[in-house]
């Protein structure tokens, strides 16, 4: 049986959460900056991209060794078996990356990985513009020591085939994953997100609460591999869909919204979790349970001025207080004053980017 070393690439601050999700999976692997490093089977290889909810994409390393030379580079690449991974009608992304090597210009060390790659299949790849378009190779070059990996997932992880209407500025939905599963919501209480946009977080939670995994309705790149093991494909998915559960616990999403309310009930729809969501157009509703988990992404940047930022988080920390008897809070704020504004004692759990904007993830309760 052959094993993979493999790479589960993450959101930077989100590894500790991407290797929670392989350990509920069976999978031992070590936290590194930008991921989780771990070695798999063929089948382990499916069923982490099939159910990661926070993970990005997942690498299999082919190649580590050092090079000096690009005449060193093309012998040294000719001698893995790319043949398995890449294929004469499918086109190739290739990515290359280098810090403090004697190679350095990222041209030129991917024209002679491509020559390696064809020293072994006898054929010149297809070039692909986009890694959607089909197959992705990834080389990094840190201290002349290569690592070259080839990207089994093909689109982002994060491309469940849900989302085709968004509203501006979308949380991405493996981020709308991680701040629920490090808000630590148990999947009983109540959830509400009070500024849900196109119903990101909402259909998340739906996902989780059913046990449906994210990447069931997608395709991957390794698909398309010549040890792809079609069979074992078809029970990795099959288990998945009778892993399904019901799932009677309150998802709430409300925006002021019409439009965003419109395009958060049609995402519902094609993530199959439209009857476990209940989506209401206005601001900061009266509700009928007095506990839930409370989670959003409020609205800041350009938009917004710093003052009605304020105003909007002052307003649902009272409107948490009136609300319910007990709560727990997960919010996303790039500035702890707009936290502060809230009124509430919430303590930042994570630090990463969203859209380009360094944010933190604030937990609490009330």
């Amino acid at each position: 049986m052959t094993v993979f070393r493999m790479f589960a690439v993450s959101h930077p601050g989100l590894e500790e959460i991407t290797l929670r999700e392989l350990e509920g999976l069976g999978i031992e692997g070590k936290p590194t900056p930008g991921g989780v490093e771990f070695r798999g089977t063929l089948e382990d290889l499916y069923r982490t991209n099939l159910w990661l909810r926070t993970a990005n994409r997942v690498l299999v390393r082919v190649a580590i060794f050092k090079a000096t030379t690009f005449a060193e580079l093309v012998e040294r690449v000719s001698r893995y078996p790319w043949e398995i991974y890449i294929r004469e009608d499918v086109p190739v992304k290739f990515r290359v990356t280098s810090r403090k090597s004697k190679l350095y210009h990222t041209k030129a060390i991917e024209e002679r990985v491509i020559k390696g790659i064809m020293k072994r299949v006898k054929f010149r790849p297809l070039m692909a513009e986009e890694e959607d378009e089909g197959e992705s190779v990834i080389v990094r070059v840190e201290r002349d020591r290569f690592t070259i990996s080839v990207n089994s997932s093909g689109a982002m992880l994060h491309k469940r085939g849900y989302r085709e209407k968004a509203s501006e500025a979308p949380l991405r939905e493996n981020l709308a994953a991680a701040i629920i599963l490090a808000g630590g919501w148990d999947g009983k209480t109540p959830l509400i997100d009070p500024f849900c946009g196109s119903g990101t977080i909402p259909i998340e939670a739906a996902l989780i609460c059913t046990n449906r995994a994210p990447g069931i309705d997608r395709e991957f790149a390794f698909e398309k591999w010549k040890i792809h093991d079609q069979q074992l494909w078809e029970k990795v998915k099959e288990e998945a869909l009778n892993a399904v559960r019901e799932c009677t616990t309150p998802i709430v999403g409300v925006d002021i919204d019409e439009k965003a309310i419109s395009a958060a009930v049609e995402n519902s729809f094609r993530a199959k979790v439209y009857h476990n969501i209940r989506f209401v157009r206005g601001s900061f509703p009266a509700v009928e349970f007095k506990e839930a988990f409370v989670v959003s992404n409020p609205p800041y940047g350009v938009r917004l001025s710093s003052k009605n930022i304020e105003e909007t988080y002052s307003s649902m920390g009272r409107w948490i207080r009136k609300n319910f008897k007990r709560a727990r809070i997960a919010i996303l704020s790039p500035l702890k004053r707009y936290i502060e504004a809230t009124g509430l004692e919430l303590e930042r759990r994570l630090t990463f980017s969203n859209g380009g904007i360094r944010v933190g993830l604030y937990v609490g309760e009330v």
